[in-house]
């Protein structure tokens, strides 16, 4: 398709939300097509220390209901290092640095969240950071006289100034008329310091690692120049990758299965650029070529994984803040990702996507550029890493807020349907707000494990996703209508998947106003029904709607289940536990040690954790994959 046909259907995904209802919109699914796992983290968030305390055990009945809230809603991924408090964090002394807050000391134990994790919330798994600056706290002893300085001040005072350590402000708060010594509060701390939590963790504390498995490298190390400026610190491309790289070696050492995360960008502009100010703006360049930020991590990493043949990394994690702030952009934030014919007007680091930048606008007069920023990833890790690599995607911290929690609800539900389609493997979203829970909830408590292809005739209008049970047996389908004043008419097909005639189950989510999640029982789904016939469902949705159907079957299809028991799972020996990752929900298995004697047998969901009595040989069945395993 050319430019001008491609700009047309641009331009007319952007002004459908307020007209009329169009004519029927045509929804297929196909049962047996397209099936790949839905990752369960993809239903995470960013954990909220005003609600989940990190220097005491205690519970308190506000932190219960905050916990329970967020387990009825079907969270299954809490992002726990607190972003860029995580930079400078010391596990042995339990203290870190406050970059946005003065660069003050204050305690944080992230063995205490971690503990609540294990204790509190099942189904859960918690990410946690390693430190790469090379410094930690070390001391509150030099901390600025915070709060009576932020009383006097008030919201005028500015919170990033480096006061710490000595440092004095200027009358207005606005500039540090002294910066303060980040040495005087900080410690060496290399790589084998921060990758020590593991055992401390797993040895000292024996604690279940399988819920910690993966480990955020650092956290927007392109923007430290501004947000860790104390340390004055050399920051270029082949400083932050020997960073990367020093430490991720240490961490497979310490854990041959950890998941190591990065290169953790802080926004749109610093997916190609390492800046903190626009004088500070560059590409790194190899042999003088300039390269696009995340082109220059994959190339490097990939380089030093295959000088070294030791895997460094697994999970490429990014993070997104979109300032848009009007319905039409908003809505359609989630093509940002994957979707090579949209024009995104806040495309500007990824002009550079190739080195050069290009300031042209691609048709005169629409200002706006075609980002697909996770397809450009996935080309150049194909690129380096080579087919099979087996890094999956991630978004650790995003903003999607809008005053109004419908719009909220709609822009989450299109990024978790555009996640589970793509196979993205964690999504956690730094600011929650109004509509997410009860979105969040649909999808994770009513969809099933394995999605399944959907295909609409107007996906920027009315999006269908959908999933399958493990059985077969159960398929929803979740239809987003981002039309902003007028219902739509729709019409599903099912393929592969045949439903008696009568009525299924519906779940409408529309006009939500305010926080309507309290829990499982109690929110703001409106229950329904819908008519099946030959096959076929006919329905009208409402304006800024999410619905669900809910479909069963008596004679679920054959041609799930090679899916389901050829999947890799990943399987580890602990001490006397063997632990397994990557299995998919109500999924049996059966543990027998040489003789053919059963040790344990069951069901797992996700994560499986086996005790073994005594050091031996085992063999491991799932779904009727065997593994021979020897506990030592």
């Amino acid at each position: 398709m050319g430019k001008k046909n491609i700009l047309l259907k641009s331009a007319v995904c952007v002004g459908i939300f307020s007209v009329a209802s169009f004519s029927q919109i045509n929804i297929s699914v196909d049962a047996n097509a397209g099936i790949k796992k839905i990752s369960p983290y993809i239903y995470g968030r960013n954990i909220d220390n005003n609600y989940i305390s990190d220097t005491s055990l205690v519970s308190t009945d506000k932190e219960d209901t905050f916990i329970a809230q967020m387990l009825d809603a079907g969270i299954h991924m809490m992002r726990s290092n607190n972003g860029n408090n995580a930079t400078r964090y010391n596990w042995r002394k339990k203290l870190t640095v406050h970059p946005d807050w003065y660069n003050n000391v204050y305690p944080h134990d992230w063995d205490i969240t971690a503990k609540k994790v294990l204790d509190k919330m099942p189904g859960v798994d918690a990410m946690y950071a390693f430190q790469l600056t090379g410094y930690a706290a070390k001391t509150n002893e030099y901390n600025f006289a915070d709060w009576d300085w932020y009383v006097e001040h008030g919201s005028n005072a500015k919170q990033t100034l480096n006061l710490a350590g000595g440092g004095e402000p200027s009358a207005d708060g606005q500039t540090a008329i002294k910066e303060g010594d980040g040495l005087l509060y900080s410690e060496p701390w290399p790589a084998d310091s921060t990758v020590g939590i593991v055992p401390h963790w797993r040895d000292e504390l024996k604690y279940d690692m399988s819920r910690f498995q993966y480990w955020s490298m650092d956290n927007e190390m392109d923007i430290w120049k501004g947000t860790h400026s104390d340390l004055n610190l050399n920051i270029t491309g082949d400083f932050l990758v020997e960073r990367y790289i020093d430490v991720a070696k240490k961490a497979r050492a310490a854990w041959g299965d950890i998941k190591l995360t990065g290169p953790v960008v802080a926004n749109e502009w610093q997916w190609c650029h390492i800046a903190a100010t626009a004088e500070d703006n560059h590409r790194p360049s190899i042999d003088g070529k300039q390269y696009c930020w995340l082109e220059f991590f994959i190339k490097k990493v990939a380089e030093a994984e295959k000088a070294s043949g030791v895997r460094l990394l697994d999970v490429f994690d990014i993070h997104w803040y979109p300032s848009e702030k009007d319905y039409e952009n908003r809505i359609n934030w989630h093509r940002v990702l994957y979707d090579t014919t949209y024009y995104y007007e806040g495309g500007n680091g990824v002009r550079c996507a190739s080195g050069t930048c290009d300031w042209s606008n691609e048709i005169e007069g629409y200002k706006a550029y075609r980002s697909y920023i996770f397809v450009r990833i996935n080309q150049w890790l194909e690129k380096y890493f080579g087919k099979d690599h087996g890094i999956t995607l991630a978004i650790t911290e995003t903003d999607l807020n809008d005053t109004d929690p419908m719009v909220t609800a709609l822009t989450y539900a299109s990024f978790l349907g555009t996640m589970q389609d793509n196979g993205v493997e964690i999504f956690t979203p730094w600011y929650w707000g109004d509509g997410m829970y009860e979105t969040v909830h649909l999808f994770s408590r009513y969809g099933h494990p394995n999605r399944v292809e959907s295909v609409s005739s107007n996906d920027s209008l009315v999006s269908g996703y959908s999933s399958i049970s493990n059985a077969g047996d159960s398929l929803t389908v979740i239809f987003v209508n981002r039309a902003e004043n007028a219902a739509q008419n729709v019409e599903l097909s099912l393929k592969n998947f045949e439903v008696n005639p009568g009525e299924v189950t519906t779940l409408t989510l529309s006009e939500l106003v305010g926080e309507t999640f309290v829990s499982h029982t109690q929110n703001a789904l409106k229950k329904g029904t819908a008519e099946v016939l030959n096959n076929k469902v006919s329905l009208a949705l409402p304006a800024k709607s999410i619905t669900a159907v809910l479909f069963k079957t008596e004679t679920p299809t054959e041609k799930l289940n090679p899916f389901v028991k050829g999947m890799e799972y990943h399987v580890a020996t602990q001490g006397r536990n063997i632990l397994v990752r990557g299995i998919l929900k109500q999924t049996h298995y059966t543990l027998s040690n040489v003789l053919g004697q059963v040790v344990a047998n069951g069901i797992a969901d996700n994560t499986l954790n086996i005790s073994v009595p005594n050091a031996g040989k085992y063999i491991l069945s799932i779904d009727k994959k065997s593994y021979i395993l020897n506990v030592k």
